[in-house]
């Protein structure tokens, strides 16, 4: 039993850190955004999308009803945020090819790239086939294939693993 549980808790850890990666071709791919209006101060940095915001690139998809991105001075995106209002923004992938894709909602979807650390919270649901984790705060740390959910006042984590899938 013991066993079992480290096995299960283990194959967690490093199924949903690797599956947040896109698959290879889409950084190749155009990205195409579309929002009911968008705001671009090149000054700051800083592009606002609201809206109706839907960003595709590739087998990736995010919707939300705000996205703001803040560049540095070498043009490279520092943090983009996805805020769901009226309802949770989500993001989708196709992690590899052949994978179920992963689905990610929540209230507030921050993503750093230069950590390539994402930061779920509010309302979270991630989900890939029929396995799920769910909580007030999910921080994922892609590059060191870390997943974390902080101690929260406002809930705690639920995590559904398929049995099938210890085995694959």
């Amino acid at each position: 039993m013991y066993r079992h549980r480290n096995l299960i808790l283990l194959y967690f850890l490093f199924l949903i850190p690797t599956s947040l990666l896109a698959l290879q071709n889409d950084e190749k791919e155009v990205i195409h955004i579309h929002a009911d209006s968008s705001t671009f101060n090149y000054k700051t940095g800083t592009n606002i999308y609201e809206g109706h915001v839907k960003i595709d690139q590739g087998s990736t998809h995010l919707t939300a009803d705000r996205v703001v991105t803040t560049r540095n001075n070498q043009h490279k995106i520092e943090v983009a945020i996805a805020y769901g209002l009226t309802q949770l923004a989500e993001y989708s992938t196709t992690p590899k090819l052949n994978d179920p894709v992963l689905h990610a909602k929540a209230k507030i979807i921050r993503f750093y790239p230069a950590t390539s650390i994402v930061n779920l919270e509010g309302d979270v649901l991630v989900t890939q086939g029929k396995n799920s984790f769910q909580g007030p705060v999910i921080v994922y740390n892609m590059k060191d294939q870390i997943v974390t959910a902080p101690r929260s006042k406002t809930g705690r984590a639920t995590i559904i693993i398929q049995p099938g899938q210890l085995n694959s």
